[in-house]
């Protein structure tokens, strides 16, 4: 149950803030800040899924990796799609917590998106409570309300918020006002979607194979919400050959594949907005909005959104960090965190 207003939360020295993002998971602990960005990503082999390799080194085994190892991304849509894939992961970084001792007991505060189920909510926890740290506590954390402390909102005070997270594997929209979510949405769209129809693309019009990484690449050249000049030469192979080759793609050619998806993000926050009460949307008008995630850096989002729904869209250089930034802020303030937090153990 939600732990109640001005309840007061013992806090231990170890006292985390985890951010278990599609692509890269944070984790902040309190006093020092952010202390590990590590990809989402696990190797492992054989029935019983024995990890290999985990985080940045199992990345770097992606589409590289022979059959008999199987590299799995266990994040998926804001929801946890391989359990036991995800609890090696977290083992891993308790151990790069820990250094040389066996970590044991802690704090760990957890961002999930708001528009998922209780069901789904709780299996972020059980990854930590099935871990090999043995938990002290765990508690839970809307992502939102964690993304406006870490934009340095205060969520008790403000009277309208709109926050626009652009993720790797979803986006989530959300209007905070007066201490809580007053609506939240969760589309499934982020920057692997792009990666994916780069794919798509380069296999249908040039009959050339490229890869996930490459296509990162791609996107992050090529890829803009409004109309732009530029190219790129990629490597990868030629099917009708079947040997190693290269083409030159054009953001002219990549734009038509996303440009939809953009408009639903933008059409999303309009379509919010339009329900939103006048008192709440006057004061969304006088700050703006704010763009956050990691994938909130494509070129023209921000102009986009504002031409479509008459409202500045504010930016952060670290926005791919807010969500575990608010988390680090209300692990320091246990009696602001207390009106947030569900507690699960």
């Amino acid at each position: 149950m939600p732990a109640p207003p001005g309840r007061r939360i013992l806090m231990s020295q170890k006292t985390y803030g985890i951010d278990f993002g599609t692509g890269t998971i944070k984790v902040y602990k309190k006093g020092q800040g952010i202390i590990l960005l590590e990809r989402n990503v696990v190797a492992t082999v054989g029935s019983g899924k024995r990890p290999v390799a985990i985080g940045e080194k199992a990345y770097e085994m992606y589409e590289k990796a022979p059959p008999s190892i199987n590299v799995t991304f266990p994040l998926s849509h804001g929801v946890i799609s391989e359990l036991k894939d995800m609890t090696a992961l977290w083992n891993f970084m308790l151990s790069a917590l820990a250094g040389h001792k066996k970590f044991k007991g802690g704090e760990f505060y957890i961002a999930v998106p708001a528009d998922i189920t209780e069901v789904e909510k709780k299996a972020y926890s059980q990854i930590i409570s099935e871990g090999e740290g043995k938990p002290r506590h765990i508690f839970l954390v809307d992502k939102p309300v964690a993304d406006a402390y870490g934009l340095g909102i205060d969520v008790a005070k403000t009277h309208g918020s709109l926050i626009v997270n652009i993720g790797a594997d979803t986006t989530e929209i959300s209007i905070i006002s007066l201490g809580g979510i007053v609506f939240t949405k969760l589309l499934p769209y982020g920057g692997n979607y792009f990666d994916s129809q780069i794919i798509k693309y380069a296999r249908k019009n040039y009959n050339f194979v490229i890869g996930r990484k490459t296509a990162e690449i791609i996107k992050k050249t090529l890829v803009s919400a409004v109309p732009h000049d530029g190219s790129l030469n990629i490597a990868g192979r030629d099917i009708l050959k079947g040997l190693p080759g290269e083409i030159s793609l054009s953001s002219k050619e990549i734009y038509p594949l996303v440009e939809d998806v953009f408009y639903i993000i933008s059409s999303s926050v309009k379509s919010m907005l339009e329900r939103t009460p006048p008192e709440i949307s006057q004061e969304i008008i006088h700050t703006g909005l704010y763009l956050t995630g990691a994938s909130s850096w494509i070129k023209g989002i921000d102009a986009l959104i504002e031409k479509e729904t008459h409202i500045k869209a504010n930016t952060t250089k670290d926005a791919q960090k807010t969500v575990a930034e608010g988390l680090g802020y209300l692990a320091g303030h246990p009696k602001t965190a207390a009106s947030y937090l569900s507690r699960l153990k």
